[in-house]
């Protein structure tokens, strides 16, 4: 068992994929030239159809904030869709986007910066499966889960069943 794989347990939950662990060994192993000059808190939000992560800083530039689409914590999904959702908040973070550092560009995706950054980094062929299992998979993946009523979600990340209606 890796320790990616080290089950945590709070709150009466058992998480495989403890959000916290993976940062700090994503940030060591592929951004470790970036410098932490905030604090960096990481966990799984609401389980979104079209957004896999985000970051933002918070207004007194203390805590920079990742949030995960609580989805990504599943083992029916691959890792390294979590491990490339990560690294991309992270590259972000780098070029001074929902961080203190020094903004490197103007818009945050403008010109692939970010899928240059994860190929620079060693993490291309990752974002590639990453990118080809959310094209062919997500989508019917997301509508399995909402239609089951979250039931595969700890109950702190599962939206109200109100949100949804299937159709009669």
């Amino acid at each position: 068992m890796s320790l990616l794989e080290i089950p945590i347990t709070h709150s009466q939950i058992t998480i495989t994929r403890n959000p916290t662990i993976y940062l700090d060994e994503i940030w060591h192993t592929y951004f470790a030239d970036v410098p932490r000059v905030n604090q960096v808190e990481i966990a799984y939000c609401q389980p979104w159809k079209r957004r896999l992560g985000l970051i933002r800083l918070s207004l007194d530039n203390v805590t920079s904030f990742i949030g995960i689409n609580a989805l990504l914590q599943l083992e029916e999904i691959p890792e390294y869709i979590l491990t490339t959702t990560i690294a991309h908040e992270l590259t972000h973070y780098a070029h001074g986007f929902g961080s203190p550092l020094p903004r490197l560009y103007e818009h945050p995706h403008a010109n692939n910066v970010v899928k240059r950054e994860l190929e620079r980094r060693g993490l291309g062929e990752t974002m590639r499966l990453c990118d080809e299992w959310i094209d062919n998979q997500w989508f019917a993946f997301y509508d399995k889960q909402r239609d089951a009523g979250w039931l595969a979600l700890p109950a702190q990340y599962r939206p109200a069943r109100s949100q949804h209606k299937t159709p009669s």
